[in-house]
């Protein structure tokens, strides 16, 4: 197969917070694919381009400062290259601060891999007063070097012809020198020679090989040869007991002690006025005082926009879905058909789409507005804000987002899990964003607390369901901390950025990109979940729908010795069950399963007010809703996280109703 018929597989690659994701939006366009790293949860994207006659496949790597790993993102990094050692790097350094970045690039160029060098960011470097020799980093690295602000498109044709001229010869490179201790460049030279003896064939430079089996010493699996295997750990134990440090930190030092040589040869800089601009606006945002106040009346409108928007478009979503199903009804062909199919169509297979497709707008609006933020360098700033309180959870400040959003809808909130910097920050925040009390439960809650409690009353009864939302959140980060469930929580090394204006294209492409996920990833899972549903309390035929008789019946009252406990009758059982479509349909459930003509009547009737708030505080705590579940099984890629997450809620929410109800017996309430 010669070049031409195979695709070309370039790697993008660089530490965090570098631009890379804008890059590879601008690269590939809408042409991109999302999976998974093997055995791990972090998303793995794919784009695609075509560059003359070559057809190019982009992988999105991992932001990761090193290829010694000490976070999930950079094992992935590591393994990738080490085990599938792509045709060409590209790696991305910040033109603001090169320094930061080099360390990385000089492990890749040692790679011996084609590799091209991007400088981002050059708007920002001019306008800081920087000048940067691109031909000196360039000489230095052994690779080609090119300027650009993947922002605007600056640089993007010198960047797509540097990368064609690298493909069309494929050339090994030639590794930068880096000045390392006597003993440890002839441990290299030493195990690099057992590696040519050994007959292996590598795509990488064998020094680099060595190096990494030097530095990693739990990952000897990229040479089998026993002979290497035995130099390693050789060499190892000398080098060790030589340098008195651990190889890892002496290779690192030795890196970035060339970094600072290449960096010092590489910039010439003016005398850098103060950014007047990002310092003003920081010293209110960012006011000992009045910056978390601010933070929280920023977040306030943000949602408010998101759902003050979002919801008439849902609204009118819906009322279309109810204008086609009625037009749709009126169809001879449907008419014909025999009641319980078009129950099936309408109530199963419709209402799934509908649910799905109700979500788009607050979905599409949440992730407009949160890459705008994003974008503008405010969210690493609310980071830094809510960080001393998340880090009691072993959370990073940017997880108190998410968790707020959480008391509007559960969805978005842990779609946008996505933006967190770690596995365990998404993992552990995605497991405590059910335990918000989003505007689907409070629906619920208003309904009943109105029926059951006083005016005067039914206001603190609110309150305290938001009280116990907190404490559940807490409770349950500081329990999921203990238990270690999503692994040890990882650094998190945070950098301001300046204040940026987001451009219309980056965000248009996020925002289409994460609807186009929610397709495709949770969207099926939701439409089974509602046929699911439909089926339970559908059949048998012979039975009036959602009855004792039917399927969903016979499992409330087969579960009524676990909740009678708790106060909740088989009736209520099975509205907990329509619940898992979607909150708001308990109340319309209770209306179906008591057919009464009056529902406050009737829920009055049935249920104390000590049932009701230990219905309600089930409500709260047990399992989401099943787009809530399919977007944790599509952002984690796990369904040992979505399992865990139904355990955690159905356990606690069983446990603190039982508590609360006995409780509350035993003090004499009703």
């Amino acid at each position: 197969m010669t070049r031409k018929d195979r695709k070309i597989v370039i790697a993008l690659s660089s530490i965090p917070n570098t631009g890379k994701t804008t890059l590879f939006n601008r690269l590939t366009g809408s042409g991109q694919s999302t999976g998974n790293w093997p055995g791990v949860s972090i998303e793995k994207k794919i784009g695609r381009l075509t560059l003359g006659e070559y057809q190019i496949q982009i992988v999105d790597l991992p932001g990761a400062y090193a290829l010694s790993p000490l976070s999930e993102e950079e094992r992935v990094v590591r393994d990738f290259f080490l085990k599938t050692p792509p045709d060409v790097v590209l790696n991305i350094l910040d033109g603001r601060n090169l320094y930061r970045g080099l360390g990385l690039t000089l492990q890749m160029a040692m790679s011996g891999l084609p590799m091209v060098v991007v400088i981002n960011m050059m708007d920002e470097v001019r306008r800081q007063g920087v000048e940067l020799d691109i031909p000196v980093l360039a000489e230095h690295l052994g690779v080609p070097a090119v300027p650009i602000s993947a922002r605007n498109g600056e640089g993007l044709p010198e960047l797509q012809h540097a990368l064609y001229q690298v493909i069309k010869k494929l050339e090994r490179t030639r590794p930068p020198h880096i000045s390392f201790p006597p003993a440890l460049e002839e441990a290299v030279k030493s195990i690099s020679r057992k590696i040519d003896h050994s007959g292996e064939i590598q795509k990488l430079d064998h020094n680099f090989l060595a190096m990494r089996l030097l530095e990693d010493e739990k990952n000897n699996y990229t040479i089998q040869d026993q002979a290497v295997a035995k130099a390693v750990k050789n060499w190892r134990q000398r080098v060790k007991n030589i340098t008195a440090t651990e190889i890892p930190v002496t290779c690192a030092k030795c890196r970035f002690n060339a970094a600072r040589g290449l960096v010092l040869e590489a910039t010439h800089q003016k005398p850098i006025p103060p950014d007047a601009r990002s310092e003003k606006i920081d010293s209110i945002l960012l006011h000992r005082w009045f910056g978390l106040p601010l933070f929280l009346l920023i977040m306030l409108v943000l949602f408010q926009a998101i759902y003050g928007l979002g919801v008439p478009l849902q609204e009118t979503l819906s009322q279309g879905f109810d204008a086609g199903e009625a037009w749709l009804r009126t169809q001879q062909s449907i008419a014909t058909l025999p009641a319980w199919l078009q129950s099936f169509l309408f109530d199963g297979l419709w209402q799934g789409v509908g649910v799905v497709t109700s979500f788009f707008p607050i979905i599409a609006l949440f992730f407009i507005f949160m890459t705008i933020v994003e974008d503008s360098g405010y969210m690493a700033r609310a980071a830094f804000l809510m960080d001393r309180l998340m880090h009691q959870l072993g959370l990073d400040g940017k997880a108190f987002i998410n968790l707020l959003l959480g008391y509007g809808c559960n969805i978005p909130a842990v779609m946008g899990t996505r933006i967190l910097s770690s596995r365990y920050n998404r993992v552990v925040t995605m497991l405590l964003i059910p335990f918000t009390l989003c505007s689907a439960r409070l629906q619920v809650f208003v309904f009943l607390t109105a029926i059951l409690f006083p005016p005067a009353i039914a206001p603190w009864i609110l309150f305290a369901l938001y009280i116990g939302s907190f404490i559940a959140v807490f409770g349950m980060g500081l329990l999921l901390k203990s238990l270690r469930i999503a692994g040890k929580s990882e650094p998190f090394i945070m950098e301001i950025p300046p204040y940026r204006l987001p451009t219309v294209k980056s965000v248009a492409l996020r925002t289409w990109q994460e609807l186009k996920d929610f397709l495709y990833q949770a969207a099926t899972l939701i439409v089974v979940g509602v046929v699911l549903v439909w089926l339970l309390t559908h059949f048998p035929t012979d039975v009036p729908s959602a009855s004792a008789k039917t399927w969903a019946g016979q499992l409330g009252q087969f579960f009524s010795p676990m909740f009678t406990p708790l106060g909740i009758h088989w009736q209520e059982t099975v509205a907990l069950l329509f619940g898992f479509i979607a909150k708001e349909i308990v109340i319309g459930a209770l209306a179906v399963i008591y057919g009464g003509a009056n529902l406050k009547i009737q829920v009055a009737a049935h249920i104390t007010p000590m049932q009701g708030l230990s219905f309600m505080l089930f409500t709260l705590l047990y399992t989401p809703c099943i787009a809530t579940l399919a977007a944790i099984r599509a952002e984690s890629r796990s369904w040992r996280i979505t399992i865990l997450s139904l355990v955690l809620g159905l356990g606690s929410a069983w446990i603190a109703s039982f508590l609360l109800y006995q409780v509350g017996l035993a003090m004499g309430f009703e």
